[in-house]
C-alpha cells in the first residue's frame, strides 16, 4: 500500500559514543522507545466542585528492544553493549530515511530459541533508555 513504511530495508546501528556507528547484524525486529508523560495530582481545598486537578510531571523515556538471529559475533557485540559503562547509542533508520536515535543505559541480553529442535536461535537486547528519543525526518 502506498505511503506505508516497514522495517524491512532499514537498518539498526550501535555506537559507544554517539559519533561512530556500526550496523547491528541479523535484526528481526525493533521497538522504538515510547515517551510516557506522567501527571501529578494537584488537588487542594480550593479545587472547584470537588474535582481532582492535575499538572504535568516528569516523563519516562521508555525501553528499547532489538531482536536478532543468533550469531557468535552478534551476540559478542550485544554482550559488549551490556557491559559498557554509560550505555550505548542506537540509531534505527527506516527504508524511507526517517531515523530514531536513543541511548540505552541498562541493556540486558536474553537468548531464546534453544528449547526447540526446529527453531532459530535468537537473542534480544533490551533495556531502559535515557533522555528523549530523537526523530529525524528523511531529507
Amino acid at each position: 500500500m502506498s505511503g506505508e513504511t516497514e522495517l524491512w530495508g532499514g537498518k539498526v546501528e550501535r555506537s559507544p559514543d554517539g559519533l561512530t556507528y556500526s550496523r547491528v547484524a541479523k535484526v528481526t525486529g525493533v521497538s522504538v522507545p515510547t515517551l510516557t508523560k506522567n501527571t501529578r495530582q494537584r488537588t487542594t481545598l480550593d479545587s472547584p466542585a470537588k474535582i481532582h486537578e492535575y499538572g504535568e510531571g516528569f516523563a519516562e523515556p521508555g525501553d528499547l528492544s532489538i531482536s536478532c538471529l543468533y550469531t557468535a559475533e552478534g551476540f559478542a557485540a550485544a554482550k559488549a553493549d551490556e557491559a559498557r559503562a554509560g550505555g550505548t547509542y542506537y540509531r534505527i533508520t527506516l527504508a524511507s530515511g526517517d531515523a530514531f536515535d536513543c541511548r540505552m543505559i541498562t541493556p540486558v541480553v536474553e537468548v531464546a530459541g534453544l528449547d526447540q529442535l526446529d527453531a532459530d536461535a535468537t537473542f534480544t537486547l533490551s533495556g531502559k533508555t535515557s533522555g528523549e528519543t530523537e526523530f529525524t525526518a528523511a531529507a
